[in-house]
């Protein structure tokens, strides 16, 4: 059920999104709040096999959502998940504020690996700075948005383990 919840939660928050893309004139500022749901799943005790799926298909839904070539998302997600999964091992600290900072660098760090691969690809690398200005803010947006959708996935893990019944 909680696997169902999330994958629900984060196309909700893709929908979200890019109707909010579509009407924000500015549209640098838009955060990308489905990556922080990966992000969560890494630093909580989630599985690694059914956190690395459910980034998976997080990952691939945003590659439907972008337009970009798939599988694109698909393995920053996932690369994304182990690599928080990692700083899950190595940090013990707690509190929005740890929250907002480290949803900043991976987002950051997220962003910058999808420049990378996609200079790789289509071999324009002219455009990389102003691509990076763009990342960069993106990230500081997301960041903003992090406790939200961690306390969303709280509130869905509590629901679907049962120990939180009814309205």
């Amino acid at each position: 059920m909680t696997i169902v919840a999330t994958v629900v939660f984060a196309f909700f928050l893709l929908v979200l999104q890019s109707t909010f893309a579509n009407i924000v004139a500015w549209d640098l500022f838009v955060p990308n709040a489905a990556i922080i749901i990966v992000l969560f799943m890494g630093l909580h005790d989630h599985d690694l096999g059914r956190g690395a799926i459910v980034s998976f298909a997080i990952g691939y839904m945003m590659d439907s959502f972008a337009g970009s070539p798939i599988g694109l998302y698909t393995f920053v997600s996932v690369a994304l998940f182990l690599i928080s999964k990692v700083a899950a091992w190595r940090l013990f600290l707690q509190g929005w504020i740890f929250e907002i900072i480290l949803g900043f660098f991976l987002v950051l760090l997220a962003g910058v690996v999808v420049l990378m691969i996609r200079a790789l690809f289509d071999q324009d690398f002219g455009s990389l700075l102003s691509h990076l200005k763009i990342v960069g803010l993106r990230a500081l947006s997301t960041s903003w948005v992090t406790p939200l959708v961690f306390r969303a996935m709280r509130e869905i893990e509590l629901y679907s383990s049962g120990r939180r019944k009814g309205y």
